[in-house]
């Protein structure tokens, strides 16, 4: 009877196909909006989900291959071209559907610009406004327009984790770098290391920034000096004569924990609070991970993130913080494909002077369709971040995910050529360029 099944699913034209090509359906969803995984798997779901994706094919195809030999060998050659146009008919309609899905997804990340060729030879000037993807960025996106301006949203994971998982909770944000330096002050929107949350730009200009941190406050502390304590599912508080201006919002997530946000902008009250609703919602889907898995392995992979990604032209990604004059943040995509160091050096434009050499390990692997980040300051070696970043020069604490070019008076700006060389290990001689770019910045003021 099994044996019967089976060699009906292998000899129907369409039957373990279709479901071939279901399971490739169902696992692209994954790929093109991963927050419709569990909770737990969305670390690794694009992974596994490529995994079915290939597998799933392969196994049709092979089926495929399989029983058109077995069926030319009988000289069954009309069956045979029956199987082979179901077939492409069936992968057809999979690769169009799954193409109209990746339309309506549109997963690629925000870009504040076209990507430019590797090896720029102008030297026209870009704005060092590109959105990083790592997980020490510190500027991220927000679309406020779907979010309430009357009630503050629910945080689940949030305070899941600051009920029930404290030490977790705790242990995460000392030690991830986008969150574990802007902490200590009051003032910390005025000081470089914190996260900033931007929402999209308008034909007026960029209406606004939100600036975030957590504060730990121990039992009988008070609450940072001039911040509203507010709770999830409060209303926000109404402009009043006394109080005409968007406040400063110290969230309280139930414990020792406060999640505070900062609104430096304009004063529309509508737009402020969409926007710190936007923000508080973004800052909690980042921690929906941890609180379905709180262990120190999903801490581990947070701060590590994805290392990879599909393609082969090397890009560069430059970020100065909003409010954070003169420091800087810089992925490089690229696989130089053998041992080796990347380098990031940053010349003057007009001077031709070498600023700032920064380095790396090289990460590669022998896939021409793979290019891996590397993080600037975030992947250099520790020895080198003491050498370059000495903590008392630029009074940045140490570990802050952000390097400094050149140290003056802020806003006197000036050209940047940004060079990313490959040097193979043993033969540092033989290094090659793999691509340039230039920026207009400027350098860090210290006092």
């Amino acid at each position: 009877m099994t044996r019967r099944i089976v060699t009906k699913l292998l000899l129907s034209p369409w039957r373990i196909h279709t479901i071939c090509s279901s399971a490739f359906i169902a696992a692209s969803i994954f790929i093109l909006w991963p927050r419709t995984a569990p909770r737990a798997w969305r670390l690794e779901a694009g992974d596994y989900a490529g995994i079915v994706i290939s597998a799933s094919f392969l196994l049709s195809l092979g089926i495929l291959l399989i029983v058109c030999t077995s069926l030319l060998l009988k000289l069954k050659n009309k069956k045979v071209l029956g199987l082979i146009a179901s077939w492409l008919g069936i992968w057809g309609t999979t690769l169009t559907i799954f193409m109209l899905l990746a339309m309506i997804a549109d997963p690629m990340p925000p870009r504040s610009e076209e990507l430019p060729q590797p090896i720029q030879q102008s030297d026209t000037l870009h704005i060092p406004h590109d959105y990083l993807v790592g997980p020490e960025a510190l500027l991220i996106p927000i679309t406020p327009e779907h979010y309430d301006a009357h009630t503050i949203i629910q945080t689940p994971s949030l305070t899941l984790l600051e009920k029930e998982h404290p030490a977790i909770f705790e242990r995460y944000i000392t030690t991830a770098p986008r969150w574990a330096h802007s902490s200590a002050d009051d003032t910390f929107y005025t000081k470089p290391g914190h996260v900033v949350m931007e929402p999209p730009s308008s034909n007026k200009g960029n209406p606004g920034h939100i600036h975030v941190a957590f504060r730990s406050i121990a039992e009988g502390e008070p609450v940072p000096e001039g911040y509203v304590v507010v709770h999830p599912g409060d209303e926000f508080p109404a402009k009043t004569e006394e109080s005409p201006h968007i406040p400063d919002f110290a969230l309280d997530l139930g414990g020792n924990h406060y999640l505070l946000l900062a609104w430096r902008g304009a004063a529309h009250q509508e737009t402020a609070f969409k926007a710190i609703n936007a923000a508080i919602g973004a800052v909690e889907a980042r921690f929906e991970i941890l609180a379905a898995n709180p262990s120190a392995e999903t801490i581990e992979k947070m701060i590590k993130g994805k290392p990879d990604t599909l393609g082969n032209t090397p890009e560069m990604r430059l970020c100065e913080p909003p409010a954070q004059y003169g420091t800087y943040q810089a992925e490089i995509f690229a696989n130089p494909g053998e041992e080796g160091t990347i380098l990031l050096i940053i010349k003057d434009l007009e001077k031709g002077a070498t600023l700032r050499v920064l380095n790396c390990p090289a990460q590669y692997s022998n896939n021409e369709n793979e290019l891996f980040r590397h993080d600037f300051p975030g992947a250099m070696p520790d020895w080198l971040k003491k050498t370059e970043f000495n903590a008392a020069e630029t009074n940045l604490p140490d570990g802050t995910p952000l390097f400094v070019i050149s140290k003056g008076e802020s806003h006197h700006y000036f050209g940047a050529a940004f060079e990313v060389w490959f040097s193979p290990a043993g033969n540092p001689k033989q290094r090659k360029l793999i691509m340039r770019r230039c920026y207009k910045v400027q350098p860090y003021e210290t006092n």
